[in-house]
């Protein structure tokens, strides 16, 4: 095998027991030598793969988006508008162990820049991503007759990511009520209310909100 072929297995390696240390620990408490300890290896060898603390927290917030923006088209493959829509706001909760690493890293790394220059890099913003491709699903949704928000596009989108972050932001505090079940509930009801908020234009109802249990 190639030898920059280990590197980049290796490198994800680290980068995966980041997301557990900053899980476990908290992103302050999240140091080169716990992060050393978790992977196994030498402070020393990190060093051969990172510049210090906050190159290691951006390759890691890296990773995760990759790994978001591949999950989505697998997981949307085949869905259109409203059915489509769901899908992608459920794939950002934290549903299951794996979305739950990626919702603590998110919060703990945003935490960070607001109590240090208040401003994220760019390029690592999920919000603008997310909420185009939302936008857009909103729009065909809307062209299947399956959506009664008369709303502009992107305030729809942007009152999904503001529900996609409380609900992510409360699942994951301490001693939390919001099982995932119920977030799953929650979404439900979120999407009842965006089918139904008024009638097709000749009058019919609206089509019923797509559901399912395979994410709970």
């Amino acid at each position: 095998m190639p030898k920059n072929v280990d590197r980049d297995e290796r490198r994800e390696e680290l980068l995966e027991a980041v997301w557990r240390v900053i899980a476990r620990d908290g992103i302050e408490r999240t140091t080169i030598r716990s992060i050393a300890k978790e992977t196994g290896w030498s402070s020393g060898v990190l060093a051969h793969y990172f510049a210090d603390k906050d190159d290691i927290l951006i390759s890691a917030l890296r990773l995760v988006h990759e790994r978001i923006a591949a999950r989505w088209e697998e997981k949307l493959e085949g869905l259109h508008g409203l059915a489509a829509l769901r899908e992608l706001v459920l794939d950002n909760l934290p549903l299951d162990d794996e979305r739950e690493r990626e919702t603590r890293l998110l919060i703990n790394y945003w935490s960070r820049r607001l109590v240090t220059d208040g401003q994220p890099p760019e390029q690592w913003r999920r919000g603008p991503l997310l909420v185009d491709r939302l936008a857009d699903l909103v729009d065909e949704a809307r062209e299947r007759g399956e959506l009664g928000d008369d709303a502009p596009a992107h305030d729809v989108a942007e009152r999904l990511l503001a529900f996609i972050d409380g609900v992510s932001l409360h699942a994951v505090l301490p001693n939390s009520q919001v099982t995932r079940e119920r977030q799953v509930a929650f979404v439900d009801q979120e999407f009842e209310a965006l089918s139904c908020s008024r009638t097709d234009r000749d009058g019919s109802p609206s089509p019923p909100t797509p559901q399912g249990d395979t994410h709970a």
